[in-house]
């Protein structure tokens, strides 16, 4: 039967949908497909769907990637086909694969070129069957982890726990694996043993510290903790205010299943000295050794002084420098390049880098786009010219103002300090967000951060052994992972078991990690993020 080349545009949404953002694409040139085999995932105005193929045939080329923000009926696939219901959408003779379009930005991935003369049926069969180079960035080589004799994969920190409990890992079975990897993680044991009779759960393992040689650019990262408050605030509490949702949806929009929330006699300033304090048990320090306290945060207890101040008199070193500042989601990330700058520099020597955040405080009940995202949080490192710990590189920093408006909290400033008479503003008083402009630019900046880190040490992908990102949404960073050519198993995740912390949520995923113990000395991790402003940071960490 005659094959012929035809071109399939991205799906038309209607009317008021302009563009679609790319989440996943499961095809590369040269694989057969079958009619109604899902090849794509996309994503519009909140809305995921499956893409299915569209006929019979072979992928010949892909015209975007994971990622990518493309126009409603603009380029997507070139397919070899014999199906004649597609006849419509058929190649005219002797036109080349064109150039990937997205309007996102322009894809740096060099696309399979045809050639110029006019192709035969059997130049499409040969087309569409030979082996080419995909036009995504190849994933980066798989972990591998040694399992246990029962197969399964657990975190060190997992282990110590059953060791501490008497119980043997290969003994144990039905215990879920939420952990990087599909590993059983430390949390995983601990609710296992709680929920079993006689069984008993331990404190966090702390960590070796790792060394490695300096450079004049780095300071050392001494040790890391975190701290979530005791209230857990599942999805399907918030689901009452939103009848017409389901746990199964919210869970796909964002990869979220229960978040944390403060109680009313909880402050930032409280879990921010609790996360300190485990910083500095494993660092191995005295708070009395602390010159410094940069604090990062879009919701102090209070506005002036800085929170930062309240943190040093709580902590009992009120001679410290300490200062807060506020680039939102990215906050924790600029406050490390501070932190660096200022050891580096000699203005300080041992430097609490913080962030706390109670977004429960400021978050809509209401609101269907920031109600089932934000937790409450804080996470902590401490840094010091000393040797030893792990070796923190420069992070570099940028912004993007014109997008100001897509995330804010309009009330609550000089503009506007108090609610108008009966409340008509109230909204405003709680944080705002544009949902699928937020999504469009987060899946472009987090790739842009990691690309950019890797380009400036001279890395590739295969070189980075994790990712720990602002926990922004589960599909952002997905589509992330996919675009930049790193698995997801090493994309370290929090996401679901405490939202987003907005800064907090770095701090909180590298010391959660670091506590399961699932870093090896020399491991490279990639910090990133994307803050409301819109701010951008992204770094290097060798563990």
């Amino acid at each position: 039967m005659e094959t012929f080349l035809i071109d399939v545009p991205m799906p038309s949404m209607g009317a008021t949908v302009s563009e679609l953002t790319v989440i996943d694409i499961r095809v590369t040139p040269g694989v057969a497909i079958t009619k109604g085999e899902k090849i794509a995932e996309l994503e519009s105005d909140k809305s995921v769907f499956e893409y299915e193929a569209p006929c019979d045939g072979h992928i010949v080329a892909v015209r975007c990637r994971a990622g990518d923000i493309v126009p409603s009926n603009g380029p997507f696939l070139r397919i070899s086909t014999s199906d004649v219901a597609m006849k419509h959408l058929e190649v005219p003779p002797g036109q080349a694969v064109p150039e990937p379009v997205a309007a996102s930005k322009p894809s740096s991935v060099v696309q399979p070129k045809a050639s110029n003369s006019v192709p035969t049926s059997s130049d499409a069969v040969r087309a569409s069957t030979a082996a080419q180079p995909p036009v995504i960035p190849p994933h980066a080589r798989p972990m591998s982890p040694t399992p246990h004799a029962s197969g399964l994969l657990w975190t060190p920190r997992a282990l110590k726990l059953l060791q501490e409990a008497g119980l043997s890992p290969d003994a144990v079975s039905g215990v879920p694996a939420t952990g990087p990897g599909g590993r059983i993680s430390g949390d995983d044991v601990a609710r296992y043993l709680e929920q079993h009779a006689g069984a008993r759960a331990s404190s966090p393992a702390a960590i070796t510290d790792a060394t490695s040689s300096c450079s004049t650019e780095t300071v050392r990262i001494a040790g890391v903790g975190y701290a979530v408050p005791q209230n857990v605030r599942p999805t399907s509490e918030i689901l009452r205010a939103f009848p017409d949702r389901t746990e199964e949806e919210m869970l796909k929009l964002t990869g979220i299943k229960e978040r944390r929330y403060a109680s009313g006699d909880e402050t930032a300033t409280s879990l921010a000295a609790t996360a300190v304090r485990r910083a500095l048990a494993q660092a191995g320090m005295s708070v009395e050794q602390i010159d410094g306290i940069i604090l990062a945060t879009i919701i102090p207890d209070q506005p002036v002084p800085a929170m930062a101040s309240a943190l040093a008199l709580h902590l009992g070193i009120p001679k410290a420098l300490a200062f807060d500042l506020n680039a939102a989601c990215s906050g924790w990330l600029y406050a490390l390049e501070v932190g660096r700058s200022f050891i580096r520099g000699g203005t300080a020597h041992n430097i609490i880098v913080v962030t706390a955040e109670l977004l429960s405080r400021i978050t809509n009940p209401k609101d269907h786009e920031t109600a089932f995202l934000f937790g409450d949080g804080a996470g902590a490192a401490i840094l010091t010219d000393s040797p030893g710990g792990h070796r923190l590189h420069r992070m570099a920093l940028s912004g993007d103002a014109t997008q100001f408006a897509a995330i804010q909290r309009r009330g609550g400033g000089a503009t506007r300090p108090f609610l108008a008479p009966g409340g008509a503003d109230q909204a405003d008083f709680y944080l705002q967000m544009n949902g699928a402009l937020v999504f469009k630019s987060a899946v472009v900046g987090f790739a842009d951060q990691i690309e950019a880190t890797l380009k400036r040490h001279n890395l590739a992908p295969e070189d980075i052994a994790w990712v720990v990102p602002h926990q922004a949404n589960e599909r952002i960073l997905r589509a992330v992972s996919k675009r930049i050519g790193i698995p997801f198993e090493k994309v370290v995740m929090t996401i679901s078991r405490y939202g987003n912390t907005s800064g907090a949520s770095v701090s909180m995923a590298l010391g959660w990690a670091a506590q399961e113990g699932i870093f090896q000395p020399g491991d490279r991790i990639i910090f990133c993020s994307v803050g409301a402003g819109l701010t951008f940071a992204g770094g290097l960490l060798v563990w």
